[in-house]
């Protein structure tokens, strides 16, 4: 990784040892997510079952620490790859160099703490800064071949979490734009094809993996469930009435009533859409997790569905309630959704800026694609992409947010390189 003995390479040596030995004697942190791990629960993704259990058969009741180290020896690799990938194609000053690096370090630090945390981000982080690492080697580096890089990353990468499932699809959009007409010959026609494909192989591998384990050739069944929590919020009671299906007006009844009970419901808030969704915000798992979810797993073991059956047949009720709730509500339910983007940004001002960036930068890319260009143009997809899915299938709080963190330092960089250029070297 680091093959020439040169000033920037022993800082980063001598940082990550530092790095090393100031979490490797913290304890590990359990939480229910390491649990659920643990178990194989079938709604969960298999990336990390695979790599928590497969540390336990290796090391038994050490194996929180060898989950620990891999946290930090992969998490540091993967910092270095991406540092001295965009720092070596944007030509970045030491003050830039530092910078970064503060900011791609600052997820293993509270209030994350990725590191210690044996939860799903720890794998995840890493997995995805090389993404975006072979996606700038492939997209303005012009190499072709981390195409299969980006696959076999982006499979890993969605089968343990699922959130960046938009991204090779993003690529291939970009390396369209970059081609143009010449995206119809053979190779870039297959490489093109791929990158749109890459999310349907994604999801038969989650299938294939049920199937063999669990007997199900389904996906993993905690999308719907999540989705749902918003527009349950923002339903009514009389809205049992948009379903047919007997089952899924008890379930809905118990959990309509449960969040009237808790005052958990947007007509309860009077005030803005802001105080709404904080509400909705700090709430979350007592509307879905410890709501509709554990309500309806237990009510279709009830009625003799299996277990593992019925949480297939409790994600299969939401994905049926979660269109009619939403077109029953849609004004309300836009307008939370809008709040929890927002909120994700921090403030409407960020979202607009980064909203404009993305357009000019389009508009930029289809006349000319550049290198500044095309990677603004990335950047953002990526961060606008990732807030949405967040903000639709959960709420929009830092731990499903932060990948992207460093990529708006990175935007910051190169517009201040434009602008001001003397403070580079």
């Amino acid at each position: 990784m680091l093959p020439k003995n040169n000033l920037e390479n022993r800082l980063l040596f001598v940082i990550f040892c530092g790095f090393f030995l100031f979490f490797i004697f913290q304890p590990p942190v359990y939480s229910p997510d390491t649990y659920s791990y643990l178990r194989a629960d079938i709604t969960r993704f298999p990336g990390y079952i695979f790599y928590l259990r497969g540390l336990r058969a290796l090391f038994g009741s050490g194996f929180d620490l060898g989950a620990l180290v891999g946290h930090l020896v992969m998490g540091f690799l993967a910092i270095v790859v991406i540092l001295k990938n965009v720092s070596q194609l944007f030509k970045f000053s030491w003050l830039a160099k530092a910078l970064l690096l503060a900011v791609l370090i600052f997820p293993y630090f509270k209030p994350i703490e990725i590191a210690v945390n044996l939860t799903s981000e720890g794998l995840a982080y890493p997995l995805y800064l090389l993404l975006v690492s072979f996606a700038i080697d492939f997209l303005f580096r012009n190499q072709t071949k981390k195409v299969f890089h980006i696959s076999i990353v982006f499979l890993v990468l969605t089968l343990t979490r699922g959130q960046f499932v938009i991204i090779a699809p993003i690529i291939g959009f970009i390396f369209l734009l970059k081609l143009k007409a010449q995206i119809f010959k053979p190779k870039s026609l297959v490489i093109f094809l791929l990158l749109l494909l890459l999310p349907l192989l994604s999801g038969f591998a989650d299938r294939t993996y049920h199937a063999i384990f669990y007997g199900y050739f389904k996906t993993t069944p905690y999308s719907y469930v999540n989705i749902v929590a918003l527009p349950l919020y923002s339903a009514e009671a009389k809205d049992v009435e948009l379903f047919e299906d007997e089952d899924i007006k008890t379930i809905y009844n118990h959990s309509h009533q449960r969040l009237d009970s808790l005052s958990l419901l947007s007509s309860k808030v009077q005030g803005s859409y802001d105080e709404k969704y904080m509400r909705f915000h700090y709430n979350f798992p007592k509307i879905c997790n410890q709501n509709i979810h554990d309500f309806g797993l237990h009510y279709y073991l009830t009625q003799g569905v299996p277990p593992n059956g019925n949480a297939f047949a409790i994600e299969n009720a939401c994905k049926t309630m979660t269109p009619k709730l939403i077109n029953a509500h849609f004004n309300e339910f836009i307008a939370l959704y809008y709040t929890s983007i927002v909120h994700g940004f921090k403030s409407v001002f960020i979202l607009f800026f980064v909203i404009a960036l993305c357009i000019l930068s389009l508009g930029k890319v289809i006349r000319r694609f550049g290198q500044n260009g095309g990677f603004i143009l990335m950047a953002t997809l990526f961060i606008i992409s990732n807030a949405m899915i967040v903000a639709i299938a959960s709420h929009s709080i830092m731990r499903y947010l932060f990948y992207n963190y460093f990529l708006g330092l990175l935007i910051l960089i190169i517009l201040l390189k434009k602008f001001i250029p003397r403070h580079e070297s």
